[in-house]
């Protein structure tokens, strides 16, 4: 273990080390310490410090005080959570990822995510993408495997929101404004109130959220431009004492402009050349590439002589000529972009309803449907040069269902029942869309300089390849016994069974479409010692599976294709295995010194197999049908017909060169994660709180193939390397101290933000370096309103906030070579910001 926490961060944090995010404090009450909290990860309500789970809760005061306005400001105070708008390789809010502890995918399709959401109960496919909260009552974070009760993609954990029901009693407002001196603004208003007292209530929800880049591209253009517009409508229906329902309706957009970014290319920040390390495959001389600390903004090397923060903001006219903005090549139900930049729109519908019998028995029965359509036009090459720009529409619709019956809850015995269904759709390239390229180089090897032999303009159309559909069903039980008053026994398992299916063909007529179906049994078992009314311990064992992935391109390969893929990658197959996850946790939930202190700890360690792990494959294809006239390298006039392989002719030397493109397959690998995590709550005084949380993952590859890197890395086997974007360590910490001020309560709070450094891939040569982001807030609240003054980022860290590494699509386009030039895709983190916010509560 690398002991690699910054002095900062463990002063702050020792400080505070017996000291989770989480119980709420009454300020106006001396004697009451903490409030109890409520969860619901278990399909049941739960006290959060007596549930046999690692989970991290934020409620409706935590969310105000903390000013939480998206998942991204969750993760920051969630240990073994990571949320990123980079969240898979190039920076934006396009496709991010939930990630809980160090488990992730270097997959595009939500279909193969390891984390979760779900909203109201209801499971929303690539949800966690600007995610607002104003309607939200409760945030719990879920760690480890949840198969049990969530079933799809809790793989690793699961994110629940549980929006507000609307009051029945009284009319209500909260009205919210925050500005900032960066020119970032979000206003949001939640009203609620009966229509019928007693029985029949509705809340409506909006919010404005509007972010000006902070960062200038050398065209003049802003980078990191942000705009949501959401709306929420909730109706609840109190029919009898005995029966509820709950309808809820949102609507969102999403307009962001370029994203603020950066390529470090390893061309011209080259510390690899001349070292030799070591690797499992012996020792290995990388080249051309970044070997340890990725040089950050003010030292990078850059080939424009400006700057390193910047990219194109506008489309070549090139580009359009040649049809990347052609409406005629979208899919359906997807916004139309013809600028660079992102637009989405999402529309969710669900209603739940719950009945009590006699014996204090509940039915329960949800149903809801998310649809969302995205489309983004970006730089692909992320520089100054005007290569190589991409748009990826993306449609996805999902519906699911569940009805499940629990028992009471009082006895000895207590067990829970359910069914439910999934079914989704999902549309996409994710390598690229409709691509372009404005140099294609016909070098036999490449060459370090740019201009190099660029010889056409290139339009690649989408294949729309990773266009996938899942039908999902499951039936899961849960049964707790207490064996002695202190001692209780829980069994869960989930039967799971998922048709796949995947192709082009579904929403292209004349693809191949395949279809395989997975099944299969999770269970977790746990065990939970509870000797007094202020100490749980449990032990836990549990398993994940995600389902496998077809090799497309290998599948639908020739003869000659195939033998150039096994020629490559010797163990290729058509499909890959389910992604399996065997689960051990020990847990520790000690409440100390009269409810003063709270500390809760969780130990696990993960088996990983069958990791989908990416690698890349040259192969001269063979022209088909369809391709004749229309695919590079078929052209009839070049006397190519069906059958051949793929050539064209070079203009410097007339004669017919193949045409070789590089293919994405996929193959198994296996890891092993180890790790701790650290909540604790802290109250010295009565004015004064404390949180404290720490991190600690170390995640190593036992087997993993990964040979993006191999033509710079000089290796492709990654055991005993750690896996890519996930710190070995981080925490925070956070200290209030209240006070009255012109008869009110006033507060001072401090943040602290401990990001360790992290590998930008699989190989660990390259690594983002740390860093500390501190906050301050300062404000004065009574029973209606708070104002409040916040500086983030106070000492202005100028850090990478995250990357992963990247090819330099900004060097011509060379077929077998396309991997030869790598770099590091980044995002900055944004620069010191002060603003002010204010809160007020209508109503009684």
């Amino acid at each position: 273990m690398k002991a690699r926490f910054g002095l900062t961060g463990v002063a702050a944090l020792a400080a505070t080390i017996y000291l989770p995010a989480g119980p709420a404090l009454a300020q106006d009450d001396a004697d009451q310490i903490v409030d109890e909290v409520i969860v619901t990860a278990r399909k049941r309500e739960e006290s959060l410090q007596e549930i046999p789970v690692a989970i991290t809760a934020f409620g409706v005061d935590d969310i105000r005080n903390f000013d939480l306005r998206q998942l991204e400001n969750i993760g920051d105070l969630t240990p073994g959570f990571q949320f990123k708008n980079q969240g898979n390789q190039q920076p934006g809010r396009y496709n991010t990822q939930l990630q809980f502890r160090g488990l992730t995918t270097a997959q595009f399709s939500p279909s193969f995510a390891t984390g979760a959401l779900f909203i109201d109960g209801v499971y929303v496919l690539n949800g966690g993408t600007s995610l607002s909260l104003m309607d939200v009552e409760r945030v719990e974070l879920i760690k480890g495997p949840q198969s049990a009760y969530f079933g799809r993609n809790t793989f690793g954990g699961a994110v629940n929101l549980i929006t507000r029901a609307p009051s029945l009693e009284a009319f209500g407002a909260d009205v919210n404004l925050s500005l900032s001196d960066r020119g970032t603004n979000d206003y949001s208003v939640f009203v609620e109130g009966p229509l019928v007292r007693d029985r029949l209530s509705a809340s409506l929800s909006a919010r404005l959220y509007d972010k000006r880049g902070q960062f200038r591209a050398n065209d003049g253009g802003r980078l990191g431009n942000e705009e949501t517009t959401a709306y929420n409508l909730a109706v609840r229906w109190v029919a009898t004492d005995r029966l509820n329902f709950k309808l809820r309706y949102g609507y969102s957009e999403d307009d962001d402009g370029p994203p603020a970014a950066a390529f470090i290319s390893g061309l011209f920040n080259d510390t690899c050349t001349g070292r030799t390390i070591d690797t499992a495959e012996g020792p290995a001389n990388p080249e051309r590439y970044i070997c340890g600390t990725v040089p950050g903004p003010d030292s990078a090397v850059y080939d424009n002589g400006v700057g390193i923060i910047t990219h194109n903001t506008s489309l070549p006219q090139i580009a359009i000529d040649l049809g990347i903005t052609d409406p005629s090549t979208n899919i359906a139900g997807v916004p139309q972009v013809d600028t660079i930049g992102m637009k989405r729109e999402t529309e969710r519908w669900s209603l739940a309803a719950d009945y009590t019998f006699g014996n204090d028995y509940t039915l329960d029965f949800v149903v809801g449907t998310n649809e969302q359509g995205a489309n983004w036009i970006r730089d692909f090459d992320l520089t100054d040069r005007v290569n190589w720009f991409s748009r990826d529409p993306q449609y996805m619709e999902d519906t699911s269902y569940e009805l499940r019956l629990t028992s009471n809850q009082d006895g000895r015995f207590r067990w829970l029942v359910g069914v439910n269904r999934y079914d989704q759709e999902f549309s996409s390239s994710g390598q690229g869309g409709d691509s372009f390229t404005n140099c294609l180089s016909f070098a036999e090897t490449f060459t370090d300089d740019f201009p190099g032999a660029c010889n056409r303009q290139l339009l690649f159309g989408n294949d729309l390849f990773d266009t996938d559909e899942a039908e999902v069903t499951g039936i899961f039980a849960a049964f707790d016994f207490d064996l002695t008053d202190e001692i209780t026994l829980i069994v869960e398992g989930r039967h799971q069974e998922e048709e796949f299916t995947k192709g082009g063909g579904l929403v292209t007529p004349g693809q191949p479409i395949l279809t395989e179906t997975f099944d299969g049994f999770l269970p977790r078992v746990i065990a939970r010692w509870q000797p007094n009314d202020s100490t749980n311990l449990f032990v836990s064992y549990s398993e994940g599976l995600i389902a496998g992935e077809f090799n497309t391109t290998f599948i639908n390969a020739d003869e000659r294709e195939r033998a150039q893929y096994i020629a490559a990658e010797p163990t290729l197959a058509e499909t890959t295995p389910p992604e399996e996850l065997q689960a051990i946790e020990f847990g520790w939930k000690q409440t100390w010194a009269d409810g003063r202190i709270t500390t809760n700890l969780a130990v696990f360690r993960n088996e990983w197999d069958g990791i989908k792990g990416r690698s890349s494959v040259a192969v001269n294809e063979t022209c088909r049908t369809a391709d004749i006239d229309e695919e590079i390298g078929c052209a009839t006039e070049d006397g190519i017909g069906v059958g051949d392989p793929k050539q064209i002719i070079n203009p410097d030397t007339g004669e017919l060169e193949p045409v070789v493109n590089t293919r994405n397959v996929l193959l198994a690998g296996d890891g092993t994660i180890t790790g701790l995590e650290i909540e604790s709550w802290f109250r010295p005084t009565a004015d004064l709180t404390i949180t404290a949380n720490l991190s600690w993952i170390d995640f190593e590859y036992d087997d993993y193939d990964f040979n993006f890197v191999e033509q710079i890395a000089g290796f492709a086997q990654m055991r005993g390397n750690q896996s890519p974007r996930q710190p070995e360590w981080s925490g925070n910490a956070t200290a209030t101290q209240y006070f009255a001020a012109f008869g009110n309560e006033a507060y001072i709070r401090g943040e602290y933000i401990y990001q360790g450094t992290a590998f930008v891939d699989e190989s660990n040569l390259a690594e983002l370096d740390s860093y500390s982001l501190v906050n301050l807030r300062a404000g004065i609240s009574a029973d209606k309103y708070l104002v409040e003054l916040f500086v983030k980022n106070l000492f202005d860290e100028d850090k990478w906030a995250s990357g992963a590494r990247w090819t330099d699509f900004g060097s011509p386009f060379q077929g077998a070579f396309f991997t030869a030039k790598q770099g590091v895709a980044v995002t900055p983190l944004d620069k010191r910001e002060v603003g002010v916010r204010v809160t007020y509560r209508f109503g009684e």
